[in-house]
This record gives structure tokens, C-alpha cells and sequence, in this order.
């Protein structure tokens, strides 16, 4: 089975903004959580079907680097991690969520 990896951007609004509206779009609950290796508070939402989403803000490292650097005008990222193109079509019709990259291995 292929697993697919997908990565959304927005720029201009917040973390508990975006998170509001990529719930909406997928029909999921996501959880709010906090990590200093993701820049603090975080929204996190794993499905029964393995389906993972999270949506960071793209901050910088100690080291000054950003996860994302090649969207670094992204001021934050949504991933999906075993995506499907159902989902990806519903975060495309978000205004402003941007389609950054998808990676299947």
C-alpha cells in the first residue's frame, strides 16, 4: 500500500484559526497540544483510518533554520500524513490554504 504525504501552507493567520478551518473542511476534531521542537501550541488529529493531521506554525529552530524553508513565507503548515485525495480536494477548496507539496512512498 502506498502512503501519501501532504503538505499545505497559509499565510496571514493564525495556528487555532487554520486549525478551525481545516476541521471544518475534513470533518475532524483537532486537538490542541503544545511542543517546543513545533514552536508551542499546535492542533493534532489522528483518524481511525491512520490518517494523521497537523497544523503548526513554521517557526525557526535555535539554530535559526525552518522546517520548511523552500515556503518560508508560510507562516503555517498543515500536514497530512496518509492522506487521501479526498481530503486533499477538501483543503483545496479552503481560501487561502495552499497546495505546497505531495510525496508517495
Amino acid at each position: 500500500m502506498t502512503a501519501r504525504f501532504t503538505l499545505f501552507g497559509i499565510k496571514g493567520l493564525k495556528v487555532p484559526d487554520v486549525a478551525q478551518l481545516v476541521a471544518e473542511a475534513l470533518s475532524v476534531q483537532l486537538a490542541r497540544r503544545e511542543s517546543s521542537y513545533k514552536g508551542g501550541e499546535y492542533f493534532f488529529h489522528r483518524g481511525a483510518d491512520e490518517v494523521e493531521i497537523s497544523v503548526e506554525e513554521h517557526v525557526r529552530d535555535e539554530e535559526g533554520f525552518q522546517a520548511e524553508p523552500e515556503f518560508s513565507e508560510y507562516a503555517v503548515l498543515v500536514y497530512l500524513s496518509y492522506s487521501r485525495l479526498d481530503m486533499e480536494e477538501r483543503l483545496l477548496a479552503v481560501k487561502g490554504l495552499d497546495f505546497l507539496r505531495s510525496e508517495s512512498i
